[in-house]
C-alpha cells in the first residue's frame, strides 16, 4: 500500500533516531527523458506521484497538484475551470484568451495539449502524474519553457481486472468512476475507463442558484496490439465534457484607481464603488448574482502510438488529433444588478505528428526526431454593459465583441545524446530547432443602443490612439502572416558521488514562439499587434540522495533564469496587452521523504522563489509612463507542504491515516502588482482515513479537504475601472466518503 508523508523537522529527527524495523523507499520510475528511468538517476527536477498517491492525498483535479508540488501554481483564474493558469518556478503567462499557449505544457500520454482550457481537468484512472521543473524543450518540444505537467494513464493489462469507485460529500457532490481492462485475444488488450462527477455550488446566491457547480463526464479507451515482439501499437481515444450552469460566484470587492499609478486598490466597506453596492453581510462565500452564467466545454483526443524495435534502435510514431470547443458566460460585476456580462468562446482543432528514433541501451544513448503541429482555432470575447443609473438594457446598452482566428503551423527537428564519460559521470547534450508560421485575423464590433435603437459609428468602450480597435474602425479587420524560428538546447553533467547520490549541473535554453494580441476591447497597441518569441537561459545545480539504508530520500535543486523577451501580460480593467520585456528568476526547491518504519511515511517539500520583471509601465499619463520593476505573477516567495501517513495493520486489513498541510506566503496575481491583486498568505490542511481489506478488494475512506475551513483568495483581477476587484475564492471545507471495489 502506498505511503507518503511529511511533518515537522523535530518529529523527523525523533523518528530517525528510533530503533525500529523499517522498509526501504520504493523506486520511482519516470519518463522525464521520454523513456522509463529511475527518478534518482536523472538530473532533472521532477515531482512524481502514482495514481494511488494522488488518491491518498485527495488530489482529484490538476489544480490540486499545487499542494503537493514545490514550485507549481495552477489556478482557475475566474473560479470556474475556463482556463488553467500554470506557473512553474515563476514562469507564467496568465492571459486567458483562447489562442494563447502556456509556457508550461500539459502532456497526456506523451501528447501535447495545446488549449489552455484543458490545463484544468479532473484526473481519473491515472497511473502517474509527473511535474518537470525547468525548460524541457529539447525532447518534449512544444512550449515547455518553464516546465511541464505529464499525466500518464493506466494502460491495458494482460489479465482481466478492474475497479469501481464512488464518492459522496459536501454540497451534494458525488462522483463515480470505474475501469475494466484485460485481453481480447493473444495479441490484443483493451482498457475502458469512465468518469462522472456532479456538485452543487458552494457560494450562496441570495437571488438564484448557488454558484460554481460541477457537472463533468469523461471516458477513455485504450486498445493495445502486439502482433510481434518487435511491434507495439497503442490506439487511444478520450472525451471530456463539462456542461455546467451557475459558474460565477467569485467575490466582488469595491475598488478605485490610484490617480498616479493608474492601478487598482481595494476600498473597504463597499462591494462596488461605481454602483455603491454593499452586500448585507461580510461572508466571502455569499452574494447576490443576477446572471448565473454557464460553461460548456467538449474536448477529445485520438492518439496512435506505434513503436517498432529494431536490433539496436527503436522507432516511435506518435500521432494525435485533438478538438476543443468551449462556451462561457459570467456575471462579471458579481452583483444583483444587470451591470456587466462577459463571454468567451473557443473552437480549435489540433493535429500533431512525431517521429522519433532512439537508442536507449549502451554507453551512448540518443534520441532524434521530427515533430509537426497544426492548430486551427476560432475565438471570441464579448463584454456587455448596462450602465447606471438605469442598469436596464432597454434604456442603454453598450459593449463590444471581438472575433479572431489563429492558425499555427510548426515544424521541429531535435536530438539528444547521453554519453557515459566514466562509470560515475554522464554528459547529456541536446538541441532542437523550431519553426512557427501563424495566420491571424482579428475583428472587433462595438455597439451602442439607446431605447432599443442602435446608434451607428460609436465605440463606447473607447478608442485609444494607435490601438487595435482604432485600426479596425479605420481600415477593417486586421490580417497578418508571420513566421519565426528558435532554438532550444540542453547541456548537463550528472556525477554519481556514491551509489545512491547523484549530483548534477545543467544549462538549458528554452524557447516559446511569438503570438498575437487580441481581446474584446482591442486596446492593445497596433504597433505591438505581434509580440516576439521568448527565450529563457536556465542554469541549475542539484542533488538527489537516498540514505539511511534507502529509508530516506532528499532531492534539492537551485536555479537561476535569465529571461529574454519574456511575454508579459498586462491586464488593467478592460485593457489586455501582451508585450516583450526581460526578467530574472532565481530560487530553490526541495523534497524530503522518510519511511522510518514499515507503517510510517513522512514527506516534506519547500520552494523559495525570487522574480523580477523589468520595464513594466504604469501611470495615468500615457505620454509619461512610470517605469517600474515588478514580481512575476503567481510567484509566491515561499511555499511549504508536509504530510504524514500512518498505517495500522489489522487481522482484517489495514487502516491508513493521512494528514497533510500546505502553506503559501502570498503573491501577486497580475504583472502590474496592483495593490488589489496582492493575494494574502494562506494555509490548508487535508486528511484521509482509509480501511483496506486484507484481500485489497475493498476500500472505504473518509476524506476532508481544507479541514479547518480556511477562507482564502486564490486569484484577483484588477477591474477598478468598473468599481471592483474580482476575487477568486478557494474551496471551503469539503468532506466526504469514498468506496472502492477492485476485481
Amino acid at each position: 500500500m502506498y505511503k507518503k508523508t511529511c511533518v515537522l523537522p523535530a518529529a523527523i529527527l525523533a523518528l530517525l533516531n528510533a530503533d525500529v524495523m523499517a522498509n526501504t523507499l520504493e523506486e520511482v520510475v519516470v519518463t522525464a527523458t521520454r523513456r522509463a528511468i529511475n527518478l534518482q538517476d536523472t538530473g532533472i527536477s521532477v515531482t512524481a506521484m502514482s495514481g494511488a498517491a494522488l488518491e491518498q492525498f485527495n488530489v482529484t483535479d490538476t489544480d490540486m497538484l499545487t499542494m503537493v508540488t514545490p514550485g507549481l501554481m495552477l489556478q482557475n483564474g475566474g473560479g470556474a475551470p475556463l482556463v488553467g493558469l500554470v506557473s512553474i518556478r515563476g514562469v507564467a503567462q496568465n492571459d486567458f484568451a483562447g489562442h494563447i499557449e502556456s509556457p508550461n505544457a500539459l502532456y497526456l500520454d506523451e501528447v501535447y495539449q495545446s488549449s489552455i482550457s484543458t490545463n484544468s481537468i479532473k484526473m481519473y484512472d491515472i497511473s502517474r502524474a509527473e511535474v518537470l521543473r525547468g525548460p524541457q524543450g529539447t525532447l518534449f518540444g512544444r512550449n515547455a519553457t518553464g516546465g511541464l505537467i505529464h499525466l500518464i494513464t493506466n494502460k491495458p493489462t494482460e489479465e482481466l481486472e478492474g475497479y469501481l469507485k464512488a464518492s459522496a460529500g459536501s454540497y451534494s457532490s458525488y462522483s463515480v468512476q470505474g475501469a475494466i481492462s484485460g485481453p481480447l485475444s493473444d495479441t490484443v488488450r483493451a482498457r475502458l475507463a469512465l468518469f462522472h462527477s456532479k456538485a452543487d455550488g458552494y457560494i450562496d446566491n441570495a437571488i438564484g442558484p448557488d454558484q460554481l457547480e460541477d457537472d463533468t463526464l469523461a471516458g477513455r479507451l485504450h486498445v493495445q496490439i502486439t502482433p510481434s515482439d518487435r511491434l507495439d501499437i497503442l490506439l487511444s481515444a478520450d472525451i471530456y465534457q463539462m456542461d455546467v450552469d451557475n459558474v460565477g460566484g467569485a467575490h466582488t470587492q469595491g475598488a478605485a484607481i490610484d490617480p498616479v499609478t493608474g492601478l487598482g486598490f481595494n476600498v473597504p466597506g463597499v462591494n462596488n464603488t461605481i454602483l455603491g453596492y454593499i452586500k448585507p453581510d461580510n461572508d466571502l462565500y455569499s452574494g447576490a448574482f443576477d446572471q448565473p452564467g454557464f460553461m460548456e466545454r467538449d474536448s477529445s483526443n485520438l492518439i496512435a502510438n506505434i513503436a517498432y524495435e529494431f536490433d539496436r534502435v527503436r522507432l516511435v510514431s506518435l500521432s494525435n488529433f485533438n478538438s476543443v470547443e468551449s462556451d462561457y458566460l459570467e456575471d462579471n460585476d458579481l452583483t444583483p444588478f444587470p451591470f456587466i456580462e462577459f463571454g468567451q468562446t473557443g473552437d480549435s482543432d489540433t493535429f500533431s505528428q512525431e517521429l522519433r528514433l532512439e537508442q536507449v541501451e549502451g554507453a551512448t544513448r540518443w534520441t532524434t526526431g521530427l515533430y509537426y503541429l497544426n492548430i486551427d482555432g476560432d475565438y471570441s470575447q464579448a463584454l456587455r454593459v448596462n450602465p447606471p443609473p438605469d442598469l436596464d438594457p432597454a434604456a442603454l446598452s453598450l459593449g463590444q465583441t471581438a472575433n479572431w482566428s489563429v492558425e499555427t503551423t510548426s515544424w521541429s527537428v531535435f536530438g539528444q545524446l547521453e554519453r557515459d564519460l566514466a562509470p560515475d559521470l554522464v554528459l547529456t547534450a541536446g538541441l532542437r530547432w523550431t519553426y512557427d508560421e501563424k495566420d491571424y485575423d482579428y475583428n472587433a464590433v462595438p455597439f451602442l443602443r439607446a431605447g432599443g435603437v442602435s446608434i451607428p459609428g460609436q465605440a463606447p468602450l473607447g478608442v485609444p490612439p494607435g490601438s487595435l480597435i482604432e485600426e479596425v474602425l479605420a481600415n477593417g479587420p486586421i490580417v497578418d502572416n508571420h513566421d519565426e524560428d528558435g532554438v532550444s538546447a540542453r547541456l548537463q553533467l550528472d556525477y554519481s558521488a556514491a551509489e545512491d547520490w547523484l549530483l548534477y549541473a545543467s544549462f538549458n535554453k528554452g524557447y516559446k514562439a511569438f503570438n498575437y494580441n487580441a481581446g474584446f476591447a482591442g486596446h492593445a497597441p497596433f504597433a505591438g499587434l505581434r509580440f516576439d518569441g521568448e527565450d529563457i537561459y536556465a542554469w541549475e545545480v542539484g542533488s538527489k540522495l537516498d540514505f539511511w539504508d534507502n529509508r530516506a530520500r532528499w532531492n534539492i535543486s537551485a536555479y537561476y533564469y535569465d529571461y529574454r523577451d519574456y511575454q508579459a501580460f498586462d491586464q488593467r480593467g478592460i485593457n489586455f496587452t501582451l508585450y516583450n520585456t526581460d526578467a530574472t528568476i532565481q530560487g530553490m526547491d526541495t523534497e524530503l521523504t522518510i519511511s522510518p518504519t514499515d507503517t510510517t511515511t513522512l514527506m516534506f517539500s519547500a520552494a523559495y522563489l525570487d522574480t523580477e520583471v523589468e520595464n513594466v509601465l504604469i501611470g495615468t499619463d500615457p505620454l509619461n509612463p512610470i517605469n517600474v520593476t515588478r514580481e512575476a505573477p503567481q510567484s509566491p516567495e515561499f511555499t511549504f507542504s508536509g504530510a504524514i501517513v500512518q498505517d495500522f495493520p489489522l487481522q482484517a486489513g489495514v487502516i491508513s491515516v493521512q494528514l497533510s498541510g500546505y502553506y503559501n506566503s502570498g503573491y501577486f496575481s497580475q504583472l502590474t502588482n496592483a495593490p488589489n491583486t496582492d493575494i494574502p498568505s494562506y494555509k490548508l490542511f487535508n486528511g484521509r482515513v482509509t480501511y483496506t481489506s486484507a484481500s485489497e478488494q475493498y476500500e472505504l475512506s473518509l476524506f476532508a479537504r481544507n479541514l479547518l475551513d480556511e477562507e482564502y483568495i486564490s486569484y484577483a483581477f484588477d477591474i477598478a475601472s468598473n468599481g471592483f476587484t474580482e476575487q477568486t475564492l478557494g474551496q471551503p471545507r469539503w468532506v466526504g466518503v469514498e468506496g472502492r471495489f477492485n476485481f
